[in-house]
């Protein structure tokens, strides 16, 4: 597990989470978006299908077939959820 932070634009929020590094970014991302909703009691426009994670440092999109890891996401990375 590593922390990382997540930026989400259209809410203008930040949130720190605990990501598995290993699991699929398409998992995370929904994962990611449920907690969001619940906490803010809301619903993140569109469908789970067409957020994207991006790298904040590299900045690049992260493909959801890929992991955390295999894009050297570790603790203390600064995500975007679009």
């Amino acid at each position: 597990m590593i922390m990382v932070d997540v930026m989400v634009p259209s809410i203008g929020r930040q949130y720190n989470f605990s990501l598995e590094e290993q699991s699929p970014i398409s998992m995370l991302i929904a994962e990611i978006a449920e907690v969001i909703c619940q906490k803010e009691n809301c619903c993140l426009g569109g469908s789970v299908e067409e957020l994207t994670l991006w790298s904040r440092e590299h900045k690049n999109m992260l493909s959801g077939q890929a992991s955390l890891s295999q894009y050297g996401i570790a603790n203390g990375s600064r995500l975007l959820l679009i």
